[in-house]
Order: structure tokens, then C-alpha cells, then sequence
């Protein structure tokens, strides 16, 4: 059945007819998407928008018994651009890049070990859209959560970072956005909702969803930016909104994002909501949730706060642990350095690890203050291409550091913990902990920056002979052993 989806129309039959007499053309059912723009109307008022053709029989798999969803009725339909074919994630990549090839794709590429993503019976269009990518397989957190979150069972999903996460709760959630669509049209309002600690994670897993199901309208939303922009796109519709606590509370303070038919959510490194400070925000959004709704963390630690979230806002809840307490917590392939180091010693070690260790490829070096961030860099630059990232920073100089990071402008980056969790940089050689971290789960997000997707990696962290004591403790806390660098550096 056709769904027509109109703005203020007045002429809604002229449109009517010809698109009822499409739907009719014979194998049109064989189409899983088709666009049809009508013309452009000369007025705002009078703009008709066609949706898209749609068929149950082809978007609707074998899973189709798990979707689970119930009490709605007529959905608040969305305005589209028509012609101008906008999509709200457009909007917000307009003025910042994004990179072009995440870690969570490179997790699902190659390789014989796997369980195939044709045979899952997903929406083929999820399918074709990671083919295109080069993702056929789902790995272990993928496969392990996939089967419990089709049946719309909550969970806490506990990985190492870098294992390719975003898809493990994206194809489920994109699946079943797809279903119910089809069977109910396209509304205003956000299905699904994607919280993130930083902007950078928010964007890599708006892309994510984008590119695995290119059809729905994504949007990412986070501070920095103007917010008109995002309330205009949410004001056209949207299926799955991504975005930091910060700005989500801002949009919905001003009614720009109702979260009433919010039927999925998901907490995304929700271990390091809490260390950037995002706890009461957090309850906050998740209080104005529906209770009929489907609930799904993930994080690489477990703190306190996690299991307080779990027990008051999941039901019954799934625990998919793929670490466990006796295994280490970091990536296979990170070799661990540690070097004692007095103070006035650390600036004139570092450039001798970068040269020894990073051999001319990407090393980022975490610091705990902005200033020390300033001065490391300003000294490294006489030897190093090298540049500094911390909170003080303008986001678009911000944008200008990371997107000059990435495509290899300058190869060392000195950056705060900001940095350490959601940055889309692949092909990160070396970290640095020039101070010792305040936790082994700062240690764990700093360190997750190399290693990534299969690849090898190194992590050195330069500490006072009187921290012994706690480089200890990191050790026994993460399951892995330092091997101490030699004193021909200092």
C-alpha cells in the first residue's frame, strides 16, 4: 500500500492518482526502494512530497516475528525534500569532515573466520549496503549480540574497544526500523537513539548507520555546531538521531526532539559518559524513554554507574561478556612499554620513543592538562610535525587538527584525554602516556587508539619511580604485563 506523506498540502490528489497507477505496474514489487519526486510546487504550503514505493513482501525477512513492536497507530509522518533528495545527516557533515574508513568497518572485512551476513535474513538492502563497504562477516561481540537483540532483548554488551561494536547493535536496530516502516510509514519523530560520549564517536557511529542503511535519515547531533541546523533537520524527520547528552538535553529543553516513539536506545562507551561527566544527563534522557522500549549498553569497563544504570533502566537484562575478569581488557596485538622517567626528564624522552617505536607513522602522546599539552607540542615541533588537541581548542580548528591527523599532514598529535575515546583514526602506530592515567580504564581508552581492527600496535607509559606502586596495579587491573624500556633514552 502506498503511503503519501504530505506538508500543509492542498493539492494532495493531483499527486494521488498517477503515483496509485505506478504502484501497479507489474514486478514493481521487486523494487525494495523507489523514489518518486513529483515537481516542485512554487509554494512552501503547498509542497507534496512522495514517500517511497515500498513493498512488505521485499523488505520484510524471516525475522519478521521478532520485531516486537506494539501500541502505535498513525504515525506522525515526516515532511521530505523531495527533489533536493536532503537527508539530516547531510546537515551535519556540511561544514565538518568525517573520515572515510572507520575501525569498525576494517573489524568485519576478510577473512574465513565469520558468520556470514546473507545468511542472517536481514533487510537485503542492510546486506547490499555492507557488501559495498567489503563487510560480509559478523565477528564475535557482533554474532554473540545479533540473536538476543532481534527477539528485542536488553543488554550490556562488554568488548574491548576497537572490536567493531556499532554494528553489533546497528544491523539489529537498522533491520527492524526497516520493518516496522514499511509496515506503518515513516513518522517525524526518531525511532532510535544512539548516545555518545564525545562528538567524534557520535559522528563514526551516525556513519555507520548512514552507510548501512543509506535509506534512512540519520542525523548526528552534538555541540559546536549551530543547532538551528539540527533542529531543522529533526523538524523534517528522522529515523535514528546519534548524539552527545549535552546537545540532546538542549534540543529537547526547546521541543525539538520528542523522544515519545523512541523504540530503541543505546549507550555507547558508557563507561566514559562518566568520566567526561555526563551522568546526569544521561538519567535525565533516558527518564523522558517510553518504557516499551528496548535498552542496549556498551562499554569496555564496568564501573559502579554501569551497574546502577542496569539495574534501575534495562529490564532483565542480557550480559554479553567478551572480556571477562581473568582476561586482559586491552586488543590483541598492543605490545606494552613502561620507562621511568624523573620530571624534568619526560620532554627530552619522548621524541627518542616516537623515532624507536612509531618508525614515521602516527603517534598520538596523552597528557592530563591542557598547558602540558601546549608545551610538549611547541617543544616536539622543532623535531616533529606535530600539533596539539585539547578542550580549549575551537571546534572547527578542532576539525582542521584531527582531518590534518588523519590524512598524514603532521604525525604526532598531543592531545588530553579528549582525544582518547571515538576518534576515527585508523593506522595509529604508538601512544604515549606521558602522565600516568588518573585510572586503568583511562589507560584502556588512551591505549584503545592503536591496535585496532586486528592490527599491531604500542603503548609506552612514562611514569615517577615513586608510581611504581601503581603501574603495578594498572597491570594486574588490564591482565597485562609492561616490559620495561631500556636507560640508553634518557
Amino acid at each position: 500500500m502506498m503511503n503519501i506523506i504530505t506538508r500543509k498540502s492542498s493539492s494532495l490528489a493531483s499527486v494521488k492518482a498517477p503515483i496509485r497507477a505506478l504502484a501497479s505496474v507489474p514486478h514493481i514489487h521487486s523494487l525494495l526502494h523507489f523514489h518518486i519526486h513529483p515537481p516542485i510546487s512554487t509554494s512552501a504550503s503547498d509542497a507534496v512530497v512522495a514517500r517511497n514505493v515500498v513493498t512488505s513482501a521485499a523488505l520484510i525477512p524471516p525475522l519478521s516475528g521478532l520485531l516486537g513492536f506494539s501500541g502505535f497507530g498513525v504515525r506522525n509522518f515526516r515532511s521530505q525534500s523531495g527533489p533536493l533528495d536532503f537527508r539530516a545527516s547531510v546537515v551535519s557533515r556540511a561544514e565538518y569532515a568525517v573520515a572515510d574508513f572507520s575501525d569498525e568497518e576494517k573489524s568485519s572485512k576478510g577473512g574465513d573466520e565469520g558468520l556470514e551476513i546473507s545468511k542472517l535474513g536481514i533487510a537485503q538492502e542492510i546486506v547490499s549496503a555492507l557488501a559495498k563497504k567489503g563487510i560480509t562477516k559478523l565477528f564475535p561481540i557482533q554474532r554473540a549480540v545479533l540473536e538476543p537483540a532481534m527477539q528485542g532483548r536488553d543488554m550490556i554488551g562488554r568488548a574491548r574497544t576497537g572490536t567493531g561494536k556499532t554494528l553489533a547493535f546497528g544491523i539489529p536496530i537498522i533491520d527492524k526500523i526497516i520493518q516496522y516502516n514499511a509496515k506503518h510509514g515513516r513518522g517525524r519523530n526518531p525511532l532510535a537513539l544512539v548516545l555518545a560520549p564525545t562528538r567524534e564517536l557520535a559522528r563514526q557511529v551516525e556513519k555507520e548507520f548512514y552507510e548501512s542503511a543509506p535509506n534512512l535519515d540519520t542525523l548526528c547531533v552534538y555541540g559546536g555546531t549551530p543547532i538551528s541546523r539540527q533542529m531543522n533537520s529533526l523538524d523534517y524527520g528522522v529515523d535514528v538521531v546519534v548524539g552527545t547528552p549535552g546537545r540532546i538535553i538542549d534540543l529537547i529543553k526547546r521541543g525539538a526532539l520528542n523522544l515519545s516513539e523512541v523504540r530503541f536506545v543505546v549507550l555507547d562507551e558508557a563507561d566514559q559518559m562518566l568520566a567526561v561527566g555526563f551522568e546526569e544527563d544521561v538519567e535525565m534522557i533516558l527518564e523522558k524513554l517510553p518504557q516499551n522500549r528496548q535498552s542496549m549498553m556498551f562499554s569496555a569497563t564496568m564501573p559502579s554507574w554501569i551497574r546502577k544504570l542496569t539495574q534501575k533502566y534495562l529490564k532483565n537484562p542480557l550480559t554479553i561478556d567478551l572480556v571477562g575478569d581473568s582476561d586482559q581488557k586491552l586488543a590483541e596485538g598492543i605490545s606494552l612499554y613502561s620507562i621511568a622517567s624523573e620530571m624534568y626528564e619526560k620532554a627530552s624522552i619522548v621524541g627518542p620513543l616516537i623515532t624507536e617505536h612509531a618508525k614515521g607513522g602516527k603517534c598520538i602522546v596523552f597528557t592530563q592538562t591542557k598547558r602540558d599539552a601546549d608545551r610538549l607540542a611547541y617543544a616536539m615541533a622543532r623535531n616533529f610535525r606535530c600539533e596539539a588537541l585539547h578542550g580549549d581548542i575551537s571546534q572547527s580548528q578542532r576539525e582542521r587538527t584531527l582531518s590534518g591527523f588523519r590524512d598524514g599532514h603532521f604525525n604526532v598529535l598531543v592531545a588530553t584525554d579528549v582525544a582518547a575515546r571515538g576518534l576515527d583514526i585508523p593506522n595509529v602506530d604508538l601512544i604515549i602516556h606521558y602522565e600516568l592515567p588518573n585510572s586503568s580504564e583511562i589507560f584502556v581508552h588512551r591505549s584503545g587508539r592503536t591496535g585496532r581492527a586486528g592490527k599491531k600496535g604500542t603503548a609506552i607509559l612514562i611514569y615517577a619511580e615513586q608510581q611504581a606502586r601503581t603501574v603495578r596495579f594498572i597491570e594486574r587491573d588490564i591482565g597485562c604485563k609492561f616490559s620495561e624500556v631500556g636507560a640508553d633514552l634518557h
